[in-house]
């Protein structure tokens, strides 16, 4: 792991060098703050955008590593009022004593808006909502659930002097029943000439409205560079899809730290790495071991 993240400062080292410097052309945060979500790697305030996001999870529950990599664009309209975005994940499942896989995740498309507030102001107010679509039947090429999920969050952040401050709730909610699982939904035949089935197995699981807060503070060394530290908190701990078995293995919540740092090494470039730790600890029911979020954003436009 420290041979990926020592390449990928390397070869944004070596990418900052070709394009021009002006980040630091005020000595004021509020012209170069980011407000960079060090759980994902996104941008909290609209903005013309394009982030590719890599995420390591170590020591899954299913004693895998997972590598998430995250494509995620946004449009904005109005000044910086309102924005569509739009992500793709795709996992890699690194396996212990069977083969690896990939999967394609769950696609979202989203807005967000500013509804009060003069922007130049040092705080903001962002709503901020999405839908995630189903993956399909075929989990050999699709995971994230055949379902539909709504996301909305409201965020405030607040800028003082080097100090930065944000905090957000929300959560997601299933749109869709759950479905029970058909082994013939993997066999490549349309459902359409199929015999047909018998009687379904009842669903291991059930959908849960799922909790999100999340808080975070940033304070700036200087307009290009800032370090934050932040907290993460979900209730239910298994998110939608909830285990109906009640077990050790299926606690009611989940808490996250994190920390790391932002670095904006041209006007419209920047990068972040953050270092994410489960609170909950015991081998039996922890999601994973420890995780690293990397993200690398691309901005166009005017600010």
């Amino acid at each position: 792991m420290k041979q990926i993240v020592i390449g990928f400062l390397l070869i944004f080292v070596t990418v900052g060098n070709l394009f021009p410097h002006h980040t630091g052309s005020s000595d004021s945060p509020n012209a170069t703050a980011r407000f960079v979500d060090p759980f994902t790697g996104k941008r909290e305030k609209p903005t013309n955008y394009l982030v590719m996001t890599q995420d390591y999870y170590q020591s899954t529950r299913e004693n895998s590593h997972l590598f998430t990599t995250t494509a995620f664009a946004e449009l904005n309209f109005f000044d910086g009022r309102f924005a569509l975005n739009a992500s793709v994940p795709w996992n890699y499942y690194q396996q212990r004593g069977r083969e690896d896989a990939a999967r394609i995740g769950k696609t979202y498309l989203g807005f967000k808006y500013q509804p009060f507030f003069d922007l130049d102001k040092p705080y903001f107010f962002v709503i901020e909502g999405s839908v995630g679509f189903p993956s399909g039947p075929d989990t050999d090429r699709f995971t994230g659930g055949n379902y539909y999920t709504g996301t909305g969050f409201i965020k405030l952040g607040y800028l003082y002097e080097k100090w930065s401050f944000v905090t957000k709730i929300g959560g997601l909610n299933p749109l869709s029943r759950p479905q029970p699982s058909n082994l013939q939904d993997n066999d490549g035949i349309p459902f359409y000439l199929r015999r047909p089935s018998a009687t379904p197995p009842e669903p291991e699981y059930e959908f849960k409205k799922t909790t999100l807060i999340s808080a975070y503070v940033t304070y700036y060394l200087m307009p290009e560079i800032s370090l934050f530290s932040g907290i993460l908190y979900r209730n239910p701990y298994n998110g939608v899809d909830y285990s109906k078995e009640k077990d050790k293995a299926n606690p009611s919540y989940f808490t996250e730290a994190s920390a790391g740092f932002s670095w904006n090494f041209s006007e419209k470039y920047n990068m972040s790495l953050a270092y994410r730790y489960p609170l909950q600890r015991d081998r039996e029911y922890r999601l994973y071991q420890s995780a690293w979020t990397f993200a690398f954003s691309m901005e166009w436009g005017s600010d």
